[in-house]
């Protein structure tokens, strides 16, 4: 040995000029063969090659035919995020609202601890804070749309909104709960 690694034959490959790698141990395919998978159209009868010139950051994707996919540059998703966030975060300040109103008065009237307080009471403030878990679960899903649909680009600018507005609900709400809480207490 002279000092020169040893390389293997290379199978397939007819000269240098067919490499396009200057690391001859991995043959890269020929021009040909990269031009082999090219999208064609039929224009009488011949093979042109189809060349798109629009910049890749358009926003929008295209198939092989020129057709975006299914799915691209429609906004429902973020209408439904968005939709979904504003219910799951109206239903939870109405929860807190009614909560943080009724709280004070109540632990004036009848005392310090829950079960004191009237059966109706109870069960009303029950059910409101089951609304707040189903809220917050509501809320979770409007998230993750959210997130997805500005990700996709599937309606960026609602999803965003519904991302915002989910985010903030739960700090919002827990505010009025403990504003109005200790205000009327």
């Amino acid at each position: 040995m002279t000092g020169k690694p040893h390389r293997p034959a290379l199978v397939g490959v007819d000269s240098v000029e067919d490499m396009t790698s200057p690391d001859f141990m991995y043959p890269q395919p020929t021009d040909d063969e990269l031009a082999a998978q090219q999208p064609y159209t039929t224009t009488l009868g011949s093979h042109a090659h189809v060349v798109d010139h629009t910049p890749a950051s358009s926003g929008t994707e295209t198939d092989h035919d020129g057709t975006p996919p299914a799915g691209a540059n429609r906004p429902r998703l973020g209408k439904v995020a968005m939709v979904v966030a504003i219910i799951a975060a109206g239903l939870s300040l109405i929860a807190s609202f009614v909560l943080g109103l009724t709280l004070g008065p109540m632990e004036i009237e009848y005392g310090y601890y829950f079960t004191d307080t009237p059966s109706w009471y109870r069960n009303l403030a029950i059910a409101l804070f089951g609304l707040q878990a189903l809220c917050t679960a509501i809320g979770i899903t409007g998230l993750i749309m959210g997130i997805v649909s500005a990700a996709t680009g599937r309606g960026r600018t609602q999803g965003i909104i519904a991302v915002a507005i989910t985010v903030l609900a739960p700090f919002v709400s827990f505010a009025i709960f403990m504003i109005l809480g200790f205000a009327f207490a």
